[in-house]
């Protein structure tokens, strides 16, 4: 999972360009529960709520992606460093064919997560997205 949190500066002066940036770090996730509208993850840190991600759910030979926001994060008490977060499918766009909520609609209504006769794609790395992880395809 990537995470990025963007943080806005206020400039001192009038005149001055609001500065903003983002920072996305991948996180190693494991999925607990799912449904149409979110899910709930393990994760071994701690994410703010309302910082916004890239969920990226592989399925054996199939990646599913989506956007995510978190809207929760408990630590798990006597576990150390493993955290439950609480996380809502962000409908920033229509779903693809890889969207995580298109193949979760389909499994619960009986159906394959991916269309018959839908080509499977390969993973796609590139290094110029680095930041971002995997390309969506």
């Amino acid at each position: 999972m990537n995470f990025y949190g963007n943080e806005s500066m206020q400039p001192d002066a009038l005149d001055e360009p609001e500065v903003i940036g983002m920072l996305a770090r991948t996180v190693r996730t494991r999925l607990l529960d799912i449904s149409r509208s979110g899910c709930l993850l393990q994760i071994g840190q701690r994410v703010e709520p309302g910082t916004v991600g890239e969920l990226s759910l592989h399925i054996q030979q199939d990646v599913f992606i989506d956007d995510v926001r978190v809207t929760r994060c408990v630590q798990v008490e006597g576990s150390g460093s493993v955290y439950l977060v609480g996380a809502e499918f962000v409908q920033t766009h229509r779903p693809g064919e890889r969207s995580i909520r298109r193949a979760i609609s389909r499994v619960l209504t009986g159906l394959s997560p991916i269309p018959s006769g839908a080509t499977r794609k390969p993973r796609v790395v590139n290094s110029a997205h680095s930041a971002k992880g995997e390309e969506r395809s």
